[in-house]
């Protein structure tokens, strides 16, 4: 017989909201990609964009441009958002895998790095602005929207929020379009977040949970949703029903295989230096810890950076759980991420959905396995039970069992029919049953 703990229970929350349009948001495509052709098309019918909203471009398709190349950019799309009337309609800018990524100045380069290396998409935040005289500047513009407490609008704050959809392949990007969008359902009793303090030493270690891992992590808990901190060295891998991740420290650590089985909307930051450098397996040989691979694991939303950053403007985890995770206000996602932000035409790459959002369903992936014929018997239960219809998977079947607060607490890595379980605490459990290590379903189990 197999024990294990459980912790505390949460209430359950419902919300609901109005339909989204994507008539305000616009797509940058490379016309010299074909990847960026495929995704821009792709997220054009996936999201009914209209055909004036498009915004083709004929530039490099390297990551790296210089100061001649970004100009020839920022002009292409200033002239035609002008010359289409959509300087002022657009709220939302959205950028493809294939548009360039980051722009190497003069200064950049005589400076090794230190100076003007900013990312594109932050810098197009301005284009068309009252502030448009701050891009391509050595230092970071502040974010007239940063900490805010209302819907965005061009019309009053002047720039753009743009965002990016990219990925190491063209897979990861439609992958990531498919796992989220507006309304995306969440079941907030079995999401799980996940704060990671990696690669920090001495006083800064204080400096990180007290700013950064503690405000988050409290922010979350103080919206019912469940939050795990891991203030270990390496990196928490293998963990189940993930929505969201954030991670601060120095600096990128090399080779991580997270295995997270991601949710549906699931969101993330890496709020270290570099850990938007590319978006080119190729271009990363160390296998370095960055936010492309949060996307090929299965995350649909992340923040990182294109180089490095003062400790004192990293991006605040906590403003964007304490926005995007209302179910009152119900900002999307591009609102959430740029009221965390404090910087604009700097360093920060946004990927995901501008218009993403959640609504809450706490009876959502509970049903999958009935498919399956699964059972879980008795339920209620008084203490221990069985499980009923594994002899259905070609593969080796596991269990890995949620507390309500989404904690991972017992995990086996092979598990038959009529196997018993016990319960040693009350409470309401999660159930996952995974198959050659992939998710089949989950069924939401009570101990009386």
């Amino acid at each position: 017989m197999k024990f294990f703990f459980f912790m505390m229970s949460l209430t359950a929350l419902k919300c609901f909201a109005q339909t989204t349009n994507y008539t305000d948001v616009g797509v940058i495509v490379n016309l010299n990609s074909p990847v960026s052709m495929q995704i821009g098309s792709y997220f054009q019918q996936a999201r009914n964009i209209p055909n004036q909203n498009m915004i083709y471009v004929s530039v490099p398709t390297t990551e790296v441009i210089n100061d001649t190349e970004f100009n020839q950019l920022r002009t292409q799309i200033e002239n035609y958002l002008v010359s289409q009337n959509l300087q002022e309609s657009l709220n939302y800018l959205v950028t493809t895998k294939g548009v360039p990524l980051k722009r190497n100045s003069i200064d950049c380069v005589v400076n090794s790095g230190s100076g003007d290396c900013g990312s594109v998409d932050a810098e197009l935040s301005l284009i068309l602005g009252t502030n448009q005289n701050q891009i391509g500047q050595p230092s970071a513009f502040v974010n007239p929207y940063f900490n805010q407490n209302e819907h965005f609008s061009r019309a009053q704050y002047g720039i753009y929020l743009v965002t990016r959809l990219d990925g190491y392949s063209q897979d990861d990007v439609l992958h990531m379009i498919d796992g989220s969008g507006p309304l995306t359902v969440v079941n907030q009793q079995i999401a799980n977040g996940v704060i990671d303090l990696v690669e920090s030493y001495g006083m800064d270690t204080i400096y990180f949970m007290d700013s950064y891992v503690n405000p988050t992590y409290n922010n979350m808990l103080a919206e019912n949703w469940n939050a795990t901190t891991d203030v270990s060295p390496a990196v928490l891998t293998d963990q189940i029903n993930v929505f969201s991740y954030f991670y601060v420290g120095h600096g990128p650590v090399d080779s991580i295989q997270m295995n997270y089985k991601w949710l549906p909307g699931s969101f993330s930051a890496l709020s270290t230096c570099s850990s938007a450098e590319t978006f080119d397996a190729q271009s990363n040989p160390n296998e370095s810890f960055y936010i492309a691979d949060l996307i090929k694991d299965g995350c649909t939303a992340a923040h990182g950076y294109v180089n490095c950053i003062y400790i004192s403007q990293l991006f605040r985890a906590d403003i964007l759980v304490n926005r995007y995770l209302n179910p009152i206000a119900q900002y999307n996602l591009a609102e959430s991420y740029y009221m965390a932000d404090a910087t604009l035409s700097y360093q920060s790459v946004i990927i995901g959905d501008p218009k993403a959002s959640i609504v809450i369903d706490n009876d959502a992936g509970l049903s999958s396995m009935r498919t399956h014929s699964f059972r879980l018997y008795p339920n209620p239960s008084t203490g221990s039970f069985r499980i009923k219809g594994l002899e259905q998977l070609q593969g080796k079947a596991s269990i890995s069992i949620t507390n309500s607060l989404g904690m991972h607490i017992f995990m086996d890595d092979e598990v038959f029919d009529n196997e018993t379980y016990q319960l040693e605490e009350s409470g309401v459990y999660f159930i996952s049953i995974l198959e050659d290590g992939q998710l089949v379903g989950t069924e939401r189990l009570v101990k009386q």
